[in-house]
């Protein structure tokens, strides 16, 4: 018996032996790793593209547990979490930036990934799949509690798969490439806690997704930035996510409310519902959400006064309201918020006094935003405020004529921002010892007046604004530098320092335009190997430009115009091969424009004008330049033809040759000006290089309506052609019609011949025409009614005839110089009365009586020519003797003959 049992026993051991034998016999450990696992890497690892070396750790022999992003069980050894995210360039990618492959794994995700049965973490995010759907394998990875393929490069829809990892707890999708139809198949995650979908295209799942994720009891944080969502249910039967503590839904377009079964969501710490088109005002029923620390509603539409209720937010430490449509005074229940770290209300209609009142309990505010209002804050000038701020922005307030004295017990501020407050008078001098800890200053627009130091001390990498005050003398030397200087359009004089740029290594942007600079630009400024843009127009600066200009190669923004520069453009100027605006105009400049300028390849803007510069428009600029927008040589002394290859520009929008000595006829063919044939809708603000907010904004002179108009946010809008103020000779090509979307058309002063095209009226764009001024003839094409926007006509001294035609936009003129100088012109506004009146023509009879007008020059020669042929002849054979007898004789035979 009890050898028996002992069989028994020995029989069981052994099965038992065999089965642990048999479920271990596939994961053989090498080194500290399974063979199983460490096979699956390797094949993985052949399906990547790793330009970087990020997996150099991968090798065949070495334990799998110590590789690069493998974390494995202590206990087991089984492998659990596998990390080959790509760490690079992730603030880029935040900002709706592509990955480097350079840097980002790419290729493909093997199969073999689903041989890691243990797999609990596993991140693909930061890298670069090449716009590859997410493998469908994925959802067979049971184990899996964390998936995150953040920015990945997968797009496509989001494969319902996912649905079956039954275990997961945080799910992080956000891409601005991938897609999902619905979100039903979430519902399948009830362990879910962590859910980010930000970016990825929702629009067809708008209807449901609350009703979806609110079948989530454990969901703590949802972020739905930017979906396309256009829907949010305004109510809910019941409030199942319990847990939610952050809620993030900010850049979604729901055009409605706020709803109010958010405010029932009483674990809310975190609300984002900012850029959303929201409307109505702002629930008071958002003051009892007591753990709430950070609430962001700013960018949308919301109006109304700001609810007394907010200020029951004990727990708040961030609000923002920036942005919208609010009104009323700001509420002295805000001072309640004594967690409050950053208050941000800017750009919008508030009004009234701020009271100091508001801020007595606010000893941890750190950041005061009130810009863009119509406050006034002039407390005290005992105030002696309960907090420290790093962050002040009034800009726009009222504040008191007199420097804000209480600035003077801030002494951690960072950036200040007092821009068109009314401040005035001169800056007290214990405000210079505040400066060296300033990032950012602006006290822009101001009448602010007095000298600077001599030397400021500034913070190395600060940005400094004092431009639109009244500063005078010299110009100061920063004894640390800046990246930011704006010293525009005051009254500063003297030259530049020859030691200004010492220091200025981090320099990026420097601009000194509108004062009373004299003086030559400096040569040390070769140093500043960081400035991008420099603007030094609108001065009295002498002197030729440095070849030292050309060693600031970081530089794409130059605006040297308006000064007293002369001498040729510096051959240096060639090696700034990142510029794309250059402003040389109204100087003494000569010479012809250079060859080295084509290395000059991104220029988008080239402005010549008003200057000595002669020889030929040189024909390589079409190629060298292919992005150029803005070519203006006006007032110069060019000389030869207007190559037609500037019209193989696509992006020319302004060409301006107007008051040069150019010759020959106007070229023939535009269907290259794709920019000038259609329409500019979309304005975009030309903005080049700076750091942050400090670009130079692109601005340019135009011959506009017999005037010149500056235009600068618009500039993108403009499309003009000026040839006006030459010798041109021919006649207008009928091409030219073919461009639909230019507003100004210039071509008087020339010595053009023939008709006006009969097709003019398809520039349905023209806002100025002016043919004045050349030999034109025959009618005005009566298709000219259909110009509809022309607000500017001008076809005085030509030699054209017949009656102006009525209707439309034609009617509205009522200055008959715009017709002088043209004799047989007839119509109501001139002296010269026609014989007739005929019916005004309407738009759709402009064609057919196009049609009737050729007719009617062919009839109307017809009488003429005939009488001239007939007197010719008889004049002949009364003066001519021999030619009466070879004439009568020739119809003597012709008798014969026919008898």
């Amino acid at each position: 018996m009890e050898s028996s049992y002992s069989q028994q026993r020995s029989f069981l051991i052994s099965v038992f032996l065999l089965n642990v034998l048999i479920y271990w016999g596939g994961y053989w450990k090498v080194s500290g790793c399974f063979d199983s696992e460490r096979k699956a890497l390797t094949t993985i690892r052949k399906a990547l593209n790793d330009p970087s070396n990020l997996l150099a750790s991968w090798d065949d022999a070495s334990d799998c547990c110590k590789w690069r992003g493998i974390t494995c069980n202590n206990k087991t050894g089984f492998l659990l979490k596998l990390n080959l995210h790509t760490s690079y360039n992730y603030s880029f990618w935040a900002d709706g930036g592509l990955l480097d492959p350079a840097f980002s794994l790419s290729g493909r995700i093997d199969p073999a990934l689903v041989q890691l049965k243990h797999l609990q973490f596993l991140d693909l995010s930061l890298n670069a799949f090449n716009g590859a759907p997410i493998p469908d394998f994925l959802g067979s990875m049971k184990e899996l509690r964390h998936l995150d393929l953040t920015w990945a490069g997968f797009s496509g829809r989001i494969p319902h798969q996912l649905g079956n990892l039954s275990k997961l707890i945080s799910l992080k999708l956000f891409s601005h490439s991938l897609s999902a139809k619905n979100l039903w198949w979430l519902t399948s995650l009830p362990s879910l806690s962590y859910l980010d979908m930000s970016r990825v295209n929702l629009s067809m799942a708008s209807h449901d997704w609350v009703h979806v994720l609110n079948m989530f009891p454990s969901l703590t944080e949802l972020h739905l930035q930017g979906c396309g969502l256009s829907y949010i249910s305004p109510t809910l039967p019941s409030i199942n996510f319990t847990s939610l503590r952050i809620l993030d839904l900010r850049g979604n377009n729901f055009n409605s409310s706020i709803p109010n079964w958010i405010a029932n969501i009483s674990s809310l710490v975190s609300l984002h519902l900012s850029g959303n088109q929201l409307n109505g005002n702002i629930p008071a029923a958002l003051g009892g959400l007591s753990s709430l620390q950070y609430l962001s509603l700013g960018g949308n539409q919301l109006n109304g006064n700001i609810p007394a209720a907010l200020g029951g937010l004990s727990s708040l430490q961030y609000l923002s309201l920036r942005a919208n449509q609010l009104n009323g005074t700001i509420q002295t229940t805000l001072g309640q918020l004594s967690n409050l770290s950053s208050l941000d209300l800017s750009y919008n209609s508030l009004t009234g006094n701020v009271s100091e009142s508001v801020f007595e309990n606010l000893k941890k505010l750190t950041s005061l935003d009130l810009s863009s209002n119509s406050l006034v804050f002039d407390p005290h000038s005992d105030w002696a405020p309960p907090f420290q701020l790093s962050y002040i922005y009034l800009g726009s307030c009222h504040l008191s004529p007199r420097f804000p004295l209480w600035l003077r017990t801030q002494k951690y501020v960072e950036d200040l921002h007092l821009s068109n407050t009314t401040i005035s008078g001169i800056i007290p001098t214990w405000f210079w010892d505040l400066t060296p800890h300033l990032l950012s200053l602006n006290l822009s627009n101001n009448q602010i007046f007095g000298q600077l130091p001599n030397l400021l001390k500034m913070h190395p990498q600060a940005d400094i604004d004092l431009s639109l005050n009244n500063f005078t003398g010299p110009i100061p030397c920063l004894l640390n530098g800046a990246r930011v200087l704006d010293l525009s359009n005051n009254q500063f004089s003297g030259p530049i320092p020859p030691n200004f740029t010492s220091t200025m290594q981090y320099l990026e942007f420097f601009s000194a335009k509108g004062n009373q600079i004299s003086g030559m630009i400096p040569s040390s400024i070769e140093g500043m190997n960081s400035l991008t843009v420099l603007d030094l127009s609108r001065n009295n600066i002498g002197g030729i430009i440095p070849l030292s200009l050309g060693n600031c190669v970081a530089l794409k923004a130059l605006d040297l115009s308006k000064n007293r520069l002369s001498g040729e453009i510096p051959k240096s100027l060639g090696q700034l091969g990142q510029l794309q605006t250059m402003h040389l105009s109204n100087n003494r400049l000569s010479g012809k424009i250079p060859l080295f300028l084509k290395k000059c390849a991104g220029l988008e803007t080239m402005d010549l004008g008003y200057n000595n510069f002669s020889g030929h428009i040189p024909t390589w600029i079409s190629k060298s330049f292919p992005a150029l927008r803005i070519l203006r040589l006006r007032s110069n002394m060019f000389i030869g033809n207007i190559p037609p290859q500037l019209l193989n520009l696509t992006s020319l929008q302004l060409l301006d040759v107007a008051q040069n000595c150019l010759s020959g006829s106007i070229p023939q063919s535009f269907e290259n000006l794709l920019a000038m044939k259609n329409e500019q809708k979309i304005n975009h603000v030309l903005s080049y290089g700076g750091a942050e907010s400090s670009y130079y904004k692109e601005n340019l002179l135009v011959s506009v309506k017999g005037r010149m108009l500056e235009y600068t946010k618009t500039i993108s809008l403009v499309t003009c052609m000026d040839f006006s103020r030459n010798n041109l000779s021919g006649e207008i090509p009928e091409g030219l019609t073919s461009l639909l979307g230019l507003h100004v058309l210039n071509l008087s002063g020339n010595h053009l011949i023939g008709r006006i095209p009969n097709k003019i009226g398809k520039l349905a764009s023209l806002e100025s025409l002016d043919f004045s001024k050349n030999q034109l003839s025959g009618t005005i094409p009566l298709s000219m009614s259909n110009l509809t926007f022309l607000s500017w006509l001008n076809l005085s001294f030509n030699n054209l005839w017949g009656k102006i035609p009525s209707g439309n936009q034609l009617q509205t003129f009522q200055d008959p110089s715009i017709y002088m100088g043209n004799d047989g012109l007839c119509g109501p506004l001139l002296l010269n009365k026609c014989v007739s009146d005929e019916t005004p023509l309407g738009p759709g009879d402009v064609e057919k009586d196009e049609e009737e007008d050729e007719m009617r020059w062919f009839y109307s020669g017809l009488g003429p020519g005939f009488a001239v042929g007939f007197w010719a002849l008889c004049g002949i054979l009364v003066l001519k003797r021999s030619w009466r007898i070879v004439y009568y004789h020739f119809f003597d035979e012709m008798k014969d003959r026919l008898f």
